[in-house]
């Protein structure tokens, strides 16, 4: 009978991985429907030798798994303190890892370069745990701590072959020269999905605003979409704004939730100002605040008022997020913010974007034939600035 081993590979490192030990583990969350493919599958065959057949499951770029990786909290920097505790959790071994370090630990790991390993031709006699030691500790990378790692008794391998795999994954992927190679999950049949405790939600005062993230995300993210849900105070609290947004961001801090929420604030003079009004109200850990970023492209930015036309930096008075959209797409008039009263609180003009409903208008509508015309600059640093304040 065929024993099927390596139930999750990557590069080279797929016909030695494991055998049934990742295997009824559930990595659904590194994966989405349309990453469906026909991936080899391998098992041992007469002789010693490693057999293959194509079957079902999923495939999808390092890069990409990289990004999941990072929203599910497992980003680069924060993998040397998930080492530390992992080890610490095994309270009768501490004295087999006096001197080591953690960080330097993940520095190595993530030098490996993974298309440069050994491909040896068998070692389905290895456990996941057994093939790290022996593939991947005895690598070139590890020569500067190979005297300190031959002094660990064999329990304390046993503790570095029980590391959590997302670790490994997440330092093997923060090396750009893995990044294009697959991670393929040898998996039949349809993914579970994220649970909505994996997912974000975010908390917008309109529904423009959710509604132009939800769909730059589809198409200049796509890979990690799905972990994003969107709530718009305006349809769905009773009194609607940003007014709304305050009562229930003070709300949930009392009685609690275990969702993480994003509540996205205008980089407008009023969006500064409720999000300051927050500043000292103490909130859990899965709940974040994010107003939109400053750009240099605000910092001279053409504008009009009761004292004429003039070009002034607009950032922290009147940018929403129509700001961030392709000003020039299918349109020939030159952008404009428009200032209106002083906001009566902070005495400083508040501003917004004349026509913005075009611009809205034209990227809610845009199609995927026009990707490459549309400039989605601006957008892509919002994104960026969105994904690392979130995962810090």
């Amino acid at each position: 009978m065929e024993d099927e081993y390596l139930s999750l590979g990557i590069g080279k490192l797929e016909s030695e991985w494991c055998r049934n030990v990742i295997g009824p583990q559930d990595h659904s969350v590194l994966f989405q429907s349309d990453d469906q493919a026909d991936i080899p599958y391998y098992f041992d065959g007469d002789n010693d030798t490693i057999m293959s057949k194509s079957g079902p499951g999923y495939s999808k770029s390092l890069g990409e798994v990289r990004e999941r990786l990072k929203l599910l909290g497992y980003s680069y920097n924060k993998l040397p303190t998930m080492l530390h505790e992992h080890i610490r959790s095994f309270v009768h071994e501490q004295a087999d890892f006096k001197g080591f370090s953690p960080k330097k630990f993940i520095e190595l790991l993530n030098a490996v370069i993974i298309k440069d390993i050994e491909l040896v031709e068998h070692e389905g006699d290895a456990s996941y745990g057994e093939f790290f030691s022996r593939r991947i500790l005895t690598l070139p990378q590890f020569e500067p701590i190979k005297t300190y790692l031959d002094t660990i008794p064999r329990a304390g391998h046993y503790i570095l072959e029980q590391i959590d795999p997302y670790i490994i994954l997440s330092a093997l992927a923060e090396n750009p020269e893995n990044r294009k190679l697959s991670l393929e999950w040898r998996k039949k049949g349809k993914l579970s999905g994220l649970d909505k405790y994996q997912t974000y939600l975010i908390v917008t005062e309109g529904h423009t605003d959710g509604e132009v993230l939800k769909k730059t995300l589809q198409i200049l993210r796509p890979e990690i979409a799905d972990f994003f849900d969107f709530i718009d105070m305006r349809d769905n609290y009773p009194f609607g704004g940003v007014g709304s947004m305050i009562k229930f961001f003070q709300g949930l801090t009392k009685i609690g939730t275990d969702r993480k929420m994003v509540f996205i604030f205008d980089n407008d003079t009023e969006g500064h100002f409720n999000f300051d009004r927050l500043k000292d109200i103490p909130q859990p850990a899965n709940m974040q605040k994010f107003i939109l970023p400053d750009l240099n492209e605000f910092q001279n930015f053409k504008t009009t008022g009761v004292l004429g036309v003039a070009e002034e930096n607009v950032n922290g008075r009147a940018v929403a997020i129509e700001m961030y959209l392709d000003h020039k797409f299918k349109l020939t008039h030159i952008p404009v913010v428009e200032w209106g009263a002083l906001h009566t609180s902070t005495q400083t003009l508040q501003g917004a974007l004349k026509k913005k409903t075009k611009y809205y208008d034209k990227f809610m509508t845009l199609e995927e034939k026009d990707y490459d015309k549309y400039d989605f600059n601006k957008l892509h640093k919002l994104l960026d600035r969105f994904i690392e304040n979130i995962i810090s």
